[in-house]
């Protein structure tokens, strides 16, 4: 069967990873019909970079932004423009990440041992066993906690074949079903940067269907810090002021997901934390980023609630 499989690229200012994740796409021993990059009007010769390395041809689709979008507006462009040429499956990752020859063959390997099993139920994505640049695990995503008819969780169903069932990921070498996007719509572009991949994906597995990481389909992220983000140990002041988008976006999540109770917890915490990282480097504007997020997302709940019921089709 015929399968239209397009890969979704977000850069910004890192040409020269954004090049080794370009060959990694392109050396993948199942291939991919097109590449869609979106370029968020980096500043560092990514385009001529891109275009000197030859991928400026027939199979990459280049979009350069006139503003940085975030993560978030990457992938919702990305996304969206992969779905208007027909895509039937969409493998979507940053720059910094480097898939593995044959890690796409793998996810669709196992895409279709699963199928054979469930044959009543659409997988909604599939995600790769990612990993740092020295073998540290990384992006680790949240194991599923639905049960089976006999009350047991059913997450190592799959175990055999290498797969444990998810419940939401990180946009890390992630494979949608695009049957899933047209049924649940685009990621939240306004989200800018991080809790995007949570919502996103956990939206697929509550509207769709099943998600499962693949044992065997392995990508690098080579990001600089490979450490799970914390607010109080970052030193870079930008990144400081953009941790606001952690806070607001975390806890809209959680509030939309998971209810009232889980929400009023993390709200306390980050009041909690907010005083306990006065003493640190850059304390006042970590501070500020923490207070301003979550009064963001008191003040903007219904915004985004009601953005994410619009995508998704009854």
């Amino acid at each position: 069967m015929d399968r239209n499989i397009i890969a979704v690229v977000v850069t910004y200012n890192r040409k020269d990873l954004l090049l080794e994740c370009l060959e990694s796409i392109s050396s993948q021993t199942m291939p991919v019909n097109k590449i869609v990059l979106i370029d968020n009007a980096s500043t560092d010769g990514t385009q001529s970079a891109v275009k000197e390395a030859g991928y400026m041809n027939d199979r990459l689709d280049y979009n350069r932004m006139s503003e940085n979008t975030g993560g978030a507006g990457g992938f919702y462009f990305g996304i969206e423009k992969a779905m208007k040429m027909g895509g039937d499956w969409i493998w979507i990752m940053d720059d910094d990440t480097i898939p593995k020859q044959d890690c796409l063959e793998r996810l669709f390997a196992s895409k279709e041992r699963i199928c054979s099993r469930i044959k009543t139920e659409e997988i909604s994505f599939l995600a790769s066993s990612i990993y740092g640049s020295n073998g540290e695990v990384m992006n680790v995503p949240i194991v599923s906690s639905q049960v089976e008819d006999n009350g047991y969780l059913r997450w190592y169903q799959m175990l055999d074949y290498g797969c444990v069932e998810i419940m939401y990921a990180t946009f890390v070498s992630l494979l949608f079903n695009g049957k899933a996007i047209n049924k649940c719509g685009l990621p939240c572009k306004d989200y800018f940067i991080w809790g995007d991949d949570y919502e996103y994906t956990r939206r697929l597995t509550k509207f769709f269907g099943r998600a499962y990481m693949v044992g065997d389909s392995i990508a690098i992220h080579k990001r600089v810090n490979a450490k799970a983000l914390d607010i109080r140990s970052e030193d870079n002041l930008n990144r400081v002021k953009l941790f606001r988008y952690f806070y607001r976006n975390n806890l809209i999540n959680r509030r939309f997901y998971e209810g009232y109770y889980h929400p009023l917890k993390q709200l306390i915490k980050a009041i909690k934390e907010a005083a306990s990282v006065l003493n640190n480097k850059h304390g006042f504007s970590k501070a500020k980023a923490i207070l301003k997020g979550n009064l963001e997302a008191l003040t903007q709940y219904k915004k985004f609630e009601k953005y994410i019921l619009n995508e998704v089709k009854k």
